[in-house]
């Protein structure tokens, strides 16, 4: 048969050359990989890593070898490919004498960036990030100068030589004793099976995991010591991430103060261009003096829910179908507004927006990511001497909010680690803890004895994608109907709901564990809001929800003697979005505090600069009759309101005026780019006082 055919000697060999040169490659890659990054933690992180429990120090070694495996793989799929085609021709003797050539290359480069990994980890206590590539912004002299006094840099230099020598002999001597030791089956079946298994193989470390998702810069983080966190990507990875990220920061315009100024004016505003501070009047606010706020400063605990969507409350029957649980009659007895959008789509988008006012998803990862933004919601509560906690279910190395927030100003941050470690029972799915214990670590924290008053914010995780219903735990009966299934075309349509359900139960239960608590209750402030709409159930189809596919709840709790002291005027049907989240807040719970924030005040009827309820798609004003939709080119859609349901509106375009919608969404955008343009630590305010008109 075609299959039991010998293969020829010289072909037999060309084969052993392609498996075993490859293998070496990838091996020695492996060996840099893993001396730096134990020369890191040498150097960096030993402390702290024998601090950890030993299922810790398990999941480091194996999730550095992941990411090692994945890079060595990637280095070397393109001998992968083109050496298989070769191995059946009679060119395979070029493709030997590219392939020692290419190798070595590789390994260089993998060295190269090892140490510069190392030397970055020394000077900024971090892995390789974007700030990497701001350093090509500075005078060259100068960093070469740093460079040369600061770092063993011609001792470095020399090693590195020395090293390349030993690299290229050892190079050939591994692939020169792996050739001639590797014995291969003659039999062309069995030669088929085995490059096979050698290509599959490849592939599932090029892939770094057998679960829903590849590995990802997500999965480096696997404690709450940031110094072991930051020694799991090797140097080639970790300036990849860098690289990815920053290319994304770059699509930024050069911007002036006029421009700015041009869309405030737009707005109906005036600016005094002999003062172009004057450009800020509309974003600045001040808080009413109060002698009681003034001497009872409350805690405030703001939660951003993930996917807590108001299109799955519309299916809530308290009888037949009860998707919010325990939080239920924290609805009736508190404020709850569910004609409210989220600013952006994502969680990253939205998070972006709340905490700094800034339309950028990516600002997290970008090189802008440390400025000092106006309108950082952070800087606010430390002004009003607040401590400030971000407890997240997830890691905090997604998308560098690690970093970010440290940014930012949060005091502390907790993570899914930490939860894991003060609570070893949780249960968790890929992308972190379960919430109920999310909230769990929350309580805890604001039971601790202090001086200061907190802030605490937290991220939820368990009602995202890939849906599962906590283990221990019986999903709850639903009755989900058909009507409910056409609308939501999933095959786990029941665990999507479950989890919802969960999710809110759990915000529920952390609501009456506060309220239960008569300290607590007496000096807490509780908030919650969804990240974004649960996402795929197919508003294009529905032109009648383009509001409402953008629409999530707000809940309030004010502690009943902080009501007596703030005038307070509840409409329930208000229109809001997540900008006027913290003004409303700050407006009764501080006193005589000022702040820039494009947010309105929803608990009183105080004049506002920005009165409508904004996503990045769809806005609208309050008391408007009609939406506008924002399309990507800033075509003009509106439509009125329909009322036959939650911000339902009609298909048909109104042809309304949307100018002061869109006015205020670049607005936005340039108010970012020109802060991106700031030096470090510098506000924008000071920016514009130094700011000379450029005269044209």
């Amino acid at each position: 048969m075609f299959f039991n055919k010998n293969i020829s000697s010289n072909k037999l060999e060309d084969i052993t050359f392609y498996i075993s040169s490859i293998f070496v490659g990838c091996l020695l890659a492996l060996v840099i990989m893993s001396v730096a990054r134990g020369a890191m933690v040498f150097s960096f992180a030993l402390n702290p890593l024998c601090d950890l429990p030993f299922s810790e120090k398990l999941d480091f070694s194996f999730t550095s070898l992941r990411f090692d495996l994945k890079t060595a793989t990637f280095a070397y799929v393109l001998p992968l490919v083109t050496g298989l085609i070769f191995c059946f021709t009679r060119f395979f003797g070029i493709y030997k004498k590219l392939f020692f050539v290419y190798s070595y290359i590789i390994l260089i480069v993998i060295i190269l960036f090892s140490v510069i990994n190392y030397f970055y980890f020394k000077t900024y206590d971090k892995s390789i990030d974007t700030f990497i590539f701001a350093l090509t912004k500075e005078d060259p002299t100068a960093v070469f100068k740093t460079i040369i006094e600061d770092y063993p840099f011609f001792t470095g230099a020399i090693c590195l030589f020395l090293g390349a020598v030993v690299l290229y002999l050892v190079h050939i001597k591994l692939i020169t004793h792996f050739v001639k030791k590797v014995s291969l089956p003659k039999t062309l079946g069995k030669l088929c099976t085995l490059l096979t298994v050698f290509i599959v193989l490849f592939g599932i470390f090029m892939r770094g995991s057998f679960g829903t998702f590849p590995i990802r810069q997500l999965d480096a983080q696997v404690c709450d010591k940031p110094a072991v966190n930051y020694s799991i990507p090797n140097g080639p990875i970790a300036f990849y991430w860098a690289y990815k990220w920053d290319k994304q920061s770059r699509l930024i315009p050069k911007t002036y103060p006029e421009n700015v100024a041009f869309f405030v004016n737009s707005l109906g505003f005036k600016t005094d261009f002999k003062s172009l501070v004057s450009i800020l009047k509309p974003m600045y606010n001040k808080t009413p003096y109060n002698e009681f706020l003034v001497n009872n400063k409350p805690d405030v605990v703001f939660n951003v829910m993930e996917s807590m969507s108001t299109h799955m409350l519309t299916y809530d029957d308290e009888n037949n179908r009860d998707l919010l649980g325990e939080l239920r009659k924290h609805t009736k007895e508190d404020y709850f507004f569910t004609n409210f959008v989220s600013e952006g789509d994502g969680t990253s988008d939205s998070l972006t927006r709340i905490l700094v006012s800034v339309p950028d998803l990516n600002l997290s990862t970008s090189r802008h990511a440390d400025k000092d933004y106006l309108m950082n919601i952070v800087k606010i509560f430390k002004k009003a001497g607040y401590e400030t906690v971000f407890v997240t279910a997830s890691t905090a190395s997604w998308r560098n909010y690690n970093n970010f927030l440290r940014y930012l100003g949060f005091d502390r941050i907790i993570e899914r680690s930490y939860v894991k470690l003060k609570h070893p029972n949780a249960t968790e799915s890929a992308w972190g803890i379960d919430d109920e214990y999310m909230f769990k670590e929350t309580l805890n924290i604001l039971k601790e004895k202090r001086e200061k008053p907190r802030f605490v914010m937290t991220l939820s995780i368990t009602n995202h994608p890939p849906y599962r219903y906590p283990e221990k735990r019986v999903m709850p009966d639903l009755n989900i109907t058909e009507d409910i299934l056409d609308r939501f075309p999933y095959k786990d349509t029941k665990t999507i709901f479950g989890t919802f359900q969960y999710a809110n139960n759990e915000l529920g239960k952390f609501i009456s564990a506060i309220k239960n608590d008569e300290t607590l209750a007496e000096r807490t402030y509780i908030a919650a809001t969804g990240d974004h709409n649960l996402r795929g159930i197919g508003y294009l189809d529905h032109p009648d929800e383009a509001m409402f596919g953008h629409a999530v709840p707000f809940y309030l709790y004010i502690p009943e003697k902080y009501k007596g002291a703030s005038n307070i005027k509840y409409d329930k049907n208000r229109l809001g979005s997540h900008k006027d989240i913290i003004t409303t807040i700050l407006y009764h719970s501080q006193s005589d505090l000022e702040f820039y924030s494009f947010g309105c005040d929803l608990l009183s009827d105080r004049k506002c600069s920005f009165p409508f309820a904004y996503n990045q798609i769809v806005s609208a004003k309050f008391n408007s009759k009609y939406a506008c939709e924002l399309s990507g080119d800033y075509k003009m859609h509106s439509h009125r309101f329909n009322g036959k349901g939650i911000l339902l509106v009609d298909k048909e375009n109104t042809n309304q005026d949307c100018n002061y919608h869109i006015s205020f969404s670049m607005l936005q955008a340039y108010l970012y780019y020109l802060q991106t343009q700031l030096n470090q630590g510098q506000s924008l305010i000071e920016y514009l006082k130094e700011y000379k008109i450029q005269l044209k």
